[in-house]
């Protein structure tokens, strides 16, 4: 030991966690599946058709316009081929195949906490899988991803973490992307703020403000929250620059869909959330 040392001591070591943090929630792993948009847009010919992208425009049925809300067009978000979404993960509660169209109001960006903002977003399911006709087309891509429990639920809580192994844990999914947020469908979600978005879901979607304490207080809040376990995360939609994609200060947009709904390919009554800094 040399001088200083022994004088002054040595500097503390950082405390790394001792187990493997992967290993020991494994059980509580969800799969999802990432979509990855293309690095550049779509430009003339492609040698193979694309069935799922991000922004350009969508392809609707003649008897389906573009959704409106307030007097003016949503904006297109993306296309998701279900087949080729399932062939990356099989995922029971959607269906085998057929498309979705995802729009949403990317001018006013309203948060999903009050009823009255129902019509700002859209989720339209076709029955036959579609091909991108728009050369401002971003392909996308997918890949699975294992999700896991955020840390404020109890079966996150049971594990018993260090501080240092928690920090681990809420990595875990970045580390799988490169990046801290991301677009997925399915699993657990990446969460910028509170676990509410089934809660919020379930009581905005029933007519309950759940902009103040209030709302989520009232008698008719805890008649509905039962119903809350019945939602899932349908699409996650992260801030990306690549995409011009900006939700608040750097936040997600969360479409969210009972099961029951999704099996049964009614996906006109999807509830958004968006989370922000």
């Amino acid at each position: 030991m040399g001088f200083f040392s022994k004088l002054f001591g040595s500097a503390p070591k950082p405390v790394e966690p001792a187990r493997d943090i992967a290993a020991l929630a494994a059980h509580l792993a969800l799969p999802a599946v990432a979509a990855v948009a293309a690095p550049f847009p779509l430009r003339g010919h492609q040698a193979q058709p694309v069935h799922s992208w991000f922004l350009g425009e969508p392809v609707l049925p003649v008897d389906i316009e573009w959704p409106q809300h307030a007097g003016r067009r949503l904006g297109f978000l993306a296309s998701v081929d279900l087949a080729e979404m399932q062939a990356a993960h099989a995922t029971d509660w959607l269906p085998a195949e057929g498309n979705l169209s995802f729009f949403y109001d990317m001018e006013k960006q309203p948060w999903g906490f009050d009823p009255k903002d129902r019509g700002a977003w859209r989720v339209i399911y076709q029955p036959q899988a579609v091909v991108a006709s728009a050369p401002a087309c971003r392909a996308m891509s997918f890949r699975v991803l294992r999700t896991y429990p955020p840390s404020e639920r109890p079966e996150a809580k049971a594990l018993g973490l260090t501080d240092a192994e928690w920090d681990v844990y809420s990595d875990l999914e970045s580390a799988q992307m490169d990046r801290e947020f991301f677009h997925q469908l399915g699993g657990h979600p990446k969460l910028i703020q509170a676990d509410v978005l089934a809660a919020q879901s379930q009581l905005a979607s029933n007519g309950v403000y759940c902009g103040d304490e209030k709302g989520w207080d009232s008698p008719r809040a805890k008649q509905l929250e039962p119903g809350a376990t019945e939602w899932r995360l349908l699409f996650q939609l992260a801030s990306d620059d690549s995409l011009d994609f900006t939700w608040g200060d750097g936040g997600n947009l969360y479409f969210m869909i009972r099961e029951a709904e999704a099996r049964a390919a009614r996906f006109e009554n999807a509830w958004l959330v968006v989370q922000c800094f």
